[in-house]
This record gives structure tokens, sequence and C-alpha cells, in this order.
């Protein structure tokens, strides 16, 4: 049997978070996912990782402590393959014209658009932010050669090829003081009375609207707000809450106040991000490259996605 790239991303997450829980939801997986996986760990490598907490959590064991120095080596090593600029040609140049909604832009490709700038300087990367019906125009008309979105979204998936990237599970975000925390279950018909704030962007009303008109209910929106910033502060400072993609969230708001995030037992579905580009505008080599970096660094070794 042997150890996967999986079970080591699993087990850093859950050595920095000291959470199973907290792992789970940095690495977009469910709780039971993590200890699956850092059990089968444990079997293969025949030690103990961590000291189960039932309060608090858990921690690692000495050989966990050891283990832990091994299994950042072992990252760092394959990011550094994967961004290695061996692994396309540095033949191909040219431009890439890059579209992307704005929650995408904002929250999570930034930091690989400058990693293949950096990696590809002979490739020339334009970023386009467009909403999502305008990107779709601008891909089938050929002004942007590729993009990133809510694949859940498109609204003529028949005219583009597609490549998920990752899924992103959609939480209860609240503040830290929240009366909600002490409670073990949380479900749709707890918060339809709350406060609630809507992010106003990125067809995310449409997307939280279906879901609580699946489970008959309606939220009490309070607030509509375009920056999902605003959506932050709003939260953090118990001015509400929000159910939205652990892909924007982050624990801290400007102010510095805590955002927590719980699991419903509605069973929220996931959502999927992907790569989009038309099936009628072929893609030029630089394009192509720039698709397959990305699909690189989001899926890893092992884990490519399948293109449809």
């Amino acid at each position: 049997m042997q150890i996967s790239l999986k079970q080591i991303r699993y087990f850093l997450a859950a050595a920095e978070t000291g959470q199973f829980s907290a792992a789970a939801a940095k690495a977009y997986v469910t709780q039971t996912t993590i200890t699956a996986a850092i059990r089968e760990l444990e079997a293969i490598l025949g030690m103990k990782l961590f000291l189960r907490h039932h309060a608090s959590g858990v921690s690692l064991t000495v050989e966990g402590q050891k283990f832990l120095h091994h299994a950042y080596n072992i990252v760092a090593a394959v990011n550094s393959a994967i961004h290695d600029p061996g692994l396309i040609s540095q033949d191909v140049s040219g431009r890439v014209r890059f579209g992307a909604t704005p929650t995408m832009l904002g929250s999570y490709v930034v930091p690989a658009i400058a990693q293949f700038a950096s990696a590809y300087p002979q490739i020339e990367v334009e970023v386009i932010e467009l909403e999502r019906p305008a990107l779709e125009a601008a891909l089938l008309s050929g002004q942007v050669d590729i993009g990133v979105l809510w694949l859940i979204n498109i609204d003529k998936p028949l005219d583009f090829h597609s490549l998920p990237l990752t899924r992103s599970r959609r939480q209860l975000w609240l503040s830290a003081s929240h009366p909600l925390l002490k409670k073990r279950n949380i479900s749709l018909s707890d918060i339809n009375e709350l406060p609630y704030v809507l992010y106003n962007a990125d067809e995310t009303p449409r997307n939280t609207l279906l879901f609580w008109q699946q489970a008959g209910l309606e939220p009490n929106i309070r607030y509509r707000v375009s920056s999902v910033e605003a959506v932050r502060s709003l939260v953090a400072q118990g001015m509400g809450v929000t159910i939205l993609s652990d892909v924007i969230h982050r624990p801290f708001s400007s102010e510095g106040l805590r955002i927590e995030t719980r699991s419903l037992m509605n069973g929220l579905p996931s959502i999927e991000i992907g790569l989009a580009w038309s099936k009628e505008q072929a893609l030029s080599h630089a394009a192509d490259a720039f698709k397959t970096f990305m699909e690189l660094t989001f899926s890893g070794p092992g884990l490519g996605a399948k293109v449809s």
C-alpha cells in the first residue's frame, strides 16, 4: 500500500489546524474523508501521528512531529515539479486572454496567475474581469481564450469544453460569539428568521434562493452587498449570517474579527469551479499551456480532472 499525495495534504491540514473538522474545511472535503485518510496513513507508516482530544481537537505525537518535516518536504518537491518551466515547452510564447468572474478573480486564481507569469515570462497573460453572462459571450466570440467560473452557472454548457478544478462546500458563516455555535446540529430552519447577508454578485442570489426554496423556506434578507469583504465584516460584527462557498471564506474580517463556519444538516450541494473555453474556438499554444498549468496547480499529481 502506497502513501498518496492526498493523504499527505490532509495530514498537513490537520496538523496546521489542530482539528479534523477545520482540516476538512481547509481541504474542501468532509471530516470523514480526513479521518479515513489519517487512519490509512497511520496504518501504512505503522505509527500513531495524532493524539485525539475530544474537547480540543488533535495534536501531533512525537512521531507525527517528525513526519511533519518530511511531509512539508514532499509537498515542496511536488510543487517545485509542477511549476518547473521544463514542464511546458519554453518554445511556447504568445498571449493568453484569461477571463474570470469577480468572485473567482478576487478569491481564487490570482496566486496561480502570478506563478504562471513567473515561470513562463515569454507568455503574456491578459486578465479580464467579467460577469458570467459577459464572460460566456466573450469566450464564444473569441475575445477571451479561456475563463474560470462556477461551472453550474454556465447557461449553454453544450457550447463549451470545461475542466473542473475543484469542488467547494457551502457553509454557514457566523460571528465568533453567535449563539448558534453552541448548537450541535444546525439547519436552515434555525436561521431563516435571522438577519441574512446576501452576497449580491456572481449570481449568488439565484443559487442562494434556489436551495432555500427547495427547503420550503425563505431567508430574512436584511443586507444585499456586492463586496465579499462587506459580507465578512457584517457577519463578523454579528449583524447577520450568510451561506457561502469555502473558497471565499476567510477566518477574519478586515477588522480582525473572527468568522466561524458550520456545516448545515440540510446537506447543501458543493459547487464546482472550473475552466471553460469555446468548442468553436481552438486554444492557441499559449492558452493550452496556461490550461495545463492551471490543471496541474489545482488538481495536483494523480488528481487530474476530466475534460468535457
